[in-house]
């Protein structure tokens, strides 16, 4: 895998650490809440981050020493599990940049999956060229399957959406 530390337009992107946790998971709540609307804001907590991001990579980015951003990889199943940026740090560039990460770790097409509902990041992924290539629905959210570098011929993975996706857990 290659290195997934660098700094672009003054954003510093690294591996996380133990000391970024409480920061991670206090972006993944926030984001979680404005991303899912639809759902109860007491249906996310603090404790969900650690969950989620349970055996994967997760990058950071730092923006004026703080962390901004960051990115959870499978690099097994060469998928991104979350990607998420603080609100007060969104339309910077953040979330580009730790795509970019996440594509320098894993080399190759890549996947996300996004809900469908949440069309600001469905544009978002899509202006930088990830390409739909599924649709499910995992429990009562319909989801989308992303792919990088992707051709119109690739499809998704049978059964991609199991439970191998923390991500999609119960949204």
């Amino acid at each position: 895998m290659a290195a997934a530390t660098g700094t672009a337009r003054g954003i510093l992107t690294r591996i996380a650490t133990p000391d970024d946790e409480r920061r991670c998971a206090e972006i993944f709540l926030e984001g979680r809440r404005a991303a899912f609307p639809w759902q109860p804001a007491d249906r996310f907590g603090l404790d969900d981050y650690a969950a989620s991001v349970e055996g994967s990579l997760v990058l950071v980015a730092e923006a004026q020493g703080t962390v901004a951003g960051f990115v959870s990889l499978d690099p097994c199943d060469r998928f991104i599990q979350a990607l998420f940026i603080d609100p007060a740090w969104q339309s910077r560039g953040i979330g580009t940049i730790l795509l970019l990460r996440a594509q320098t770790a894993l080399p190759g097409p890549i996947r996300l999956a996004c809900a469908a509902r949440n069309k600001a990041a469905r544009a978002f992924y899509e202006r930088r060229g990830w390409t739909p290539v599924a649709h499910t629905l995992a429990g009562t959210t319909a989801h989308i399957l992303y792919q990088s570098g992707c051709a119109a011929e690739n499809r998704a993975p049978a059964g991609w959406a199991s439970a191998a996706f923390p991500a999609l857990r119960g949204l």
